[in-house]
């Protein structure tokens, strides 16, 4: 049995849906950021900046000694489990203390959370171009 890779499936678009998914769970740690301003000892959490991205990835497979490879017949090598993209996990973000102990500026998460906004908007647009060629692509250009 022969597994053929769906035409959708392009770098494009699969950059683009990661990109996607840590920009989703940015947003909800800056919301929860900002939802805990007034708890006392609060400290700010953030993801690491470059744990997801194309060189991020190329360091952290060099790190573990590996080439980072990419498959697209069953029959190719693959990335060592240790090798493989994970989920990036939430770190506490030195920032300055209040009186109470809290490390939220409420300022800081806004502007954060507008940042993010505009660039998971432009995500979308990217991913959205790449499925518009790929329509047109199979209307062979003509308008439906």
């Amino acid at each position: 049995m022969r597994i053929y890779r769906a035409f959708w499936d392009t770098p494009t678009l699969q950059t683009a849906e990661r990109a996607m998914n840590r920009a989703t769970a940015r947003h909800k740690l800056l919301a929860h950021n900002l939802a805990n301003a007034n708890t006392p000892n609060f400290v700010r959490l953030d993801l690491p900046e470059g744990e997801t991205t194309p060189t991020g990835l190329m360091l952290r497979a060099q790190q573990a000694g590996v080439l980072p490879l990419r498959t697209a017949d069953p029959r190719h090598f693959a990335l060592p489990a240790a090798a493989q993209t994970r989920q990036p996990t939430p770190t506490p973000q030195p920032a300055p203390m209040r009186v109470d102990g809290n490390t939220i500026d409420p300022e800081y998460e806004m502007a954060q959370l507008a940042e993010n906004e505009l660039r998971y908007g432009m995500l979308a647009r990217i991913a959205n171009s790449q499925i518009q060629g790929l329509r047109n692509a199979i209307r062979e250009g003509r308008t439906p």
